[in-house]
């Protein structure tokens, strides 16, 4: 997992990386490695925010969260991107275990009336 942080009209704060870092957490168990990640938090005026952009599973999935405070800036918009990856990682086992038995084995038994004969 390759996780970049880049702060914009903003001093670096360990404080911060390290709350990024341990909410990234969650929602890298959900993605498949290699994930590349980049964090942008930024300050415009008096709203802080934060715009995330990650890379895994041969998908790309970004989130943009602003309020007035960074840590509630980072919070909302790793739940966003959470509610996205674990929607994307639902559909993509949906697409794998629908489909019924019958089309996995290859096969489709004819059904028959009683009252028909079947010739040999």
């Amino acid at each position: 997992m390759n996780m970049d942080l880049t702060y914009r009209n903003l001093k670096p704060s360990t404080r911060l990386k390290g709350r990024a870092e341990k909410k990234f957490q969650k929602v890298a168990k959900h993605l498949r490695e290699p994930i590349e990640a980049h964090f942008v938090l930024r300050e415009e005026k008096h709203m802080k925010i934060a715009e995330l952009t990650v890379t895994g599973s041969g998908e790309v999935f970004k989130a943009e969260e602003q309020t007035s405070d960074m840590f509630a800036s980072i919070d909302g918009a790793m739940t966003k991107l959470e509610r996205v990856v674990r929607r994307h990682k639902e559909r993509v086992q949906d697409r794998w275990h629908t489909g019924s038995s019958e089309a996995a084995d290859g096969f489709v038994v004819p059904s028959v009336d009683e009252g028909e004969d079947i010739e040999a």
